[in-house]
């Protein structure tokens, strides 16, 4: 909003949601300062003024280790002629063999297709967190990961597939490393199509 004289009025600040997490930090006085400059008389407390400011606290990584202590039996061991050794099965993983943690992938999808930050970018940011992640790393992963996704996507086809009418799009990309030019098609439809209409 712009006033008569020309000055914008900043429109009041909305407040910050209520369930995020508060720390309360106490500015108070010191016993020496809480007493009284005109008659040296003891202060006391008559309120107090409440500001908020917005703490960003960075991704925390952390390594999970997984502990699988063995167990024999020591009558097998003295004569028995092998030993059964028993301890827990390793945890079933999207990606067997790696580090990955499911949390770990679902950042590194997120931030490349929700957010439009490219591997090659998150590759530096795992870098300055000391972690060497290099991009045919985690684009391996990606590769990996999205067969788990066959069964959403063969929904997906098969209910778009139903669709009256479907809307198709062709979008150029720019691929870094590729001398020709790429696209990606992307379809789409929803219950507003002639059909749902009628069905519903």
């Amino acid at each position: 909003m712009v006033t008569t004289s020309g000055r914008k009025v900043r429109g009041k600040r909305k407040p910050l949601p209520k369930d995020l997490p508060r720390e309360r930090i106490v500015l108070d006085l010191t016993d020496e300062e809480k007493v009284c400059a005109c008659c040296q008389g003891e202060l006391h407390k008559t309120g107090e003024d409440v500001s908020e400011k917005l703490e960003f606290i960075p991704a925390v990584l952390k390594v999970l280790e997984y502990v699988r202590p063995k167990y024999g039996c020591r009558q097998c061991e003295q004569h028995a002629q092998s030993v059964a050794i028993k301890q827990q099965p390793v945890p079933t993983a999207l990606i067997p063999k790696s580090y990955t943690t499911e949390s770990l992938l679902a950042n590194i999808i997120l931030s490349k297709y929700q957010y439009a930050l490219p591997l090659y970018r998150q590759e530096t940011l795992f870098s300055q967190a000391g972690i060497d992640l290099p991009i045919t790393t985690m684009a391996r992963w990606v590769m990996q990961v999205s067969e788990c996704f066959t069964p959403l996507y063969q929904r997906l086809k098969e209910t778009l597939l139903n669709q009256t009418v479907v809307q198709a799009d062709e979008t150029p990309l720019n691929v870094l490393k590729e001398n020709k030019q790429c696209y990606m098609w992307v379809y789409c439809s929803g219950a507003d199509s002639p059909k749902a209409s009628l069905e519903g």
